[in-house]
């Protein structure tokens, strides 16, 4: 699995997005990204399921877009 993953939203932003926490997200549990873009100062943290990184590039802007509102 990668530890991180980039997208671009519909504004154009491009975001990268990190899986938080210590230890290395385990199969059924919800994981916690850290999502950050250079145009906004404030990092935006989402909950995503565990096969995050199968999600659509468009899925994943949506949330973070989202949540940076």
């Amino acid at each position: 699995m990668a530890n991180n993953r980039t997208v671009t939203d519909v504004h154009g932003r491009v975001w990268t997005c990190m899986p938080g926490g210590k230890q290395a997200p385990r199969q059924g549990q919800d994981v916690v990204l850290t999502c950050t873009t250079p145009t906004i100062p404030d990092s935006v943290t989402i909950t995503v399921g565990w096969q995050w990184e199968r999600m659509s590039p468009k899925g994943l802007a949506r949330l973070i877009t989202a949540a940076a509102a």
